[in-house]
């Protein structure tokens, strides 16, 4: 059976579309750098570039891929439980699982616990809304991709962590 973030993550890459991740990344199992844990907590957003040279692997229980952070790249491990967002990277439109959203970034996107969210924590997908723009700052569609290599290697090493909706 195929995990829904790898499912949604797929569907983007099918219609063209850049797969932006809101994941956890102080959550057990998360691969990446000291740095960026320590920076991003609970808030870390990736973009899963098709133009970059991921290997992005899909397992069991989580995903992987080469990332670069302000030009340093490494093998990064997600568990799928820690992955609450998974959204078009230029419309915002996707997928928001409330069953793996870290409650602080429940309480500033409901503006307060309870509320919308149930308190069992077992809530099913749902389709990212309007409501959701706080947590998913929706960017003008990429570019076309250049067609000279040194514009496509200067956007690559440009690829950043971006935090939305903050």
């Amino acid at each position: 059976m195929v995990h829904p973030v790898q499912s949604v993550i797929e569907s983007l890459y099918a219609a063209g579309r850049c797969p932006r991740l809101h994941v956890n990344a102080v959550f057990a199992g998360v691969v990446c750098p000291d740095f960026i844990r320590d920076q991003w907590r609970e808030r870390l957003i990736i973009d899963l570039d098709p133009t970059y040279p991921l290997d992005l692997t899909f397992e069991t229980d989580g995903l992987a891929a080469d990332l670069s952070f302000n030009g340093y790249v490494t093998r990064c491990t997600f568990p799928y439980g820690a992955v609450y967002v998974v959204a078009d990277r230029s419309t915002g439109r996707g997928i928001v699982l409330d069953q793996n959203m870290p409650e602080s970034v429940k309480r500033t996107r409901y503006g307060k616990l309870g509320g919308d969210v149930p308190s069992t924590g077992k809530t099913p997908l749902r389709p990212l809304v309007a409501e959701a723009a706080t947590t998913v700052e929706a960017t003008a569609p990429a570019p076309a991709a250049p067609t000279d290599e040194e514009l496509v290697k200067k956007r690559r090493a440009g690829f950043k962590v971006i935090d939305g909706g903050q």
